[in-house]
């Protein structure tokens, strides 16, 4: 082999790893600018996530807190006692017809009216004022108590209902319980309801002939058990005229479904 034939032979050696050398750069060039592009793209995403607004995580409601039948329980076991004690207390006490009544509240005078409050026993046949009295037993007194077992099946229904923000159905429904359960007690006890809370309104008018007369008012006479359910009524009307106040739940739970 000639000189000249080695010298063209390390030419084309030379010429083959300058290519190679090249092709290597070209490569890691191509690998530097996918790596830089990757990087763009992470980049342009993490900021996409941090700009974009996070969206309210939806909590589960929680369950409306059912209302304690303990309290309308011990409520009404109270009224009960306090009524049925009242009513066994006055028919030993006031049984005898001769006997005075017991003056409780004696000449209390108002506008022109005296007042008074005397306790005198007196048996209801029928119901308020009176209404059925008349009546045969096997006509009154299934009346009254289907009313009266209605009446409970009602306040207990609705009692499962309260909402926490009703204070005044809550108080309400335990006093028309406890009167209810307490008249019904004496209507099987009895076959009537004894009453012994007599209230009167005395109003002095000058006759021309008599002189000055009396002309006194009986309000019907009533008992313990009546006093819960009248209070109980009110009750009932303080909560029907009330503002319909939603709990705080109600009002979170609307302003999450207005950001959904």
């Amino acid at each position: 082999m000639t000189e000249e034939d080695k010298s063209e032979k390390a030419d084309e050696a030379g010429a083959g790893s300058a290519e190679v050398e090249k092709a290597g750069e070209g490569e890691s060039s191509d690998k530097s600018s996918d790596k830089s592009s990757d990087k763009s793209s992470d980049k342009a995403s993490d900021a996409a996530s941090d700009s974009a607004p996070e969206k309210p995580s939806e909590k589960a409601p929680a369950s409306q807190p059912k209302p304690n039948y303990t309290f309308l329980l011990i409520a009404s076991a109270i009224g009960l006692v306090a009524d049925l004690g009242t009513k066994e207390w006055a028919a030993k006490r006031l049984e005898d017809p001769k006997a005075p009544p017991i003056k409780v509240i004696e000449g209390v005078d108002l506008a022109g009216y005296t007042f008074g409050l005397h306790f005198d026993l007196a048996k209801n046949r029928g119901g308020a004022w009176g209404v059925l009295g008349e009546q045969p037993d096997y006509v009154r007194l299934p009346f009254f108590f289907i009313i009266s077992a209605l009446a409970v099946v009602f306040i207990v229904g609705l009692y499962r209902k309260l909402e926490p923000h009703q204070w005044a159905l809550r108080w309400a429904l335990p006093l028309v319980l406890a009167g209810a359960i307490g008249n019904l007690v004496d209507r099987i006890r009895h076959q009537h309801v004894i009453d012994f809370i007599d209230a009167f309104m005395i109003e002095k008018v000058e006759d021309p002939v008599r002189g000055l007369v009396q002309n006194v008012s009986h309000w019907p006479t009533f008992n313990v058990a009546d006093i819960w359910i009248v209070a109980g009524v009110v009750l009932m009307g303080i909560d029907w005229f009330t503002p319909n106040r939603k709990p705080k739940r109600d009002r979170e739970r609307r302003a999450v479904r207005v950001r959904g």
